[in-house]
């Protein structure tokens, strides 16, 4: 399995959403393999920074269809994937 680049708060101030899912798809299956066999302790606070990484990037709370769509597995195509989420790093 190649490797993948962890998504940092940075990314969400230089990258849209569009630029994002790819490498939130990424990290999000590593975590699931993580979880399935080789979660550790040690990767609970990356884990979590992902969480609200994730949470940043989909926005609840603007929440669209189209953030639907990316969770159930789907390929979001609106103008709200061509948008950079921002951040305020907690």
């Amino acid at each position: 399995m190649a490797e993948f680049e962890h998504v940092t708060w940075d990314d969400l101030n230089r990258l849209t959403r569009g630029e994002l899912l790819d490498r939130l798809e990424a990290e999000r299956e590593h975590w699931a393999r993580q979880e399935h066999g080789g979660f550790t302790e040690a990767d609970r606070p990356a884990r979590e920074e992902f969480n609200r990484i994730l949470l940043t990037a989909c926005a609840p709370a603007d929440a669209t269809g189209e953030t639907a769509t990316w969770l159930a597995r789907g390929r979001p195509n609106g103008h709200r994937w061509n948008q950079g989420p921002g951040h305020h790093q907690q």
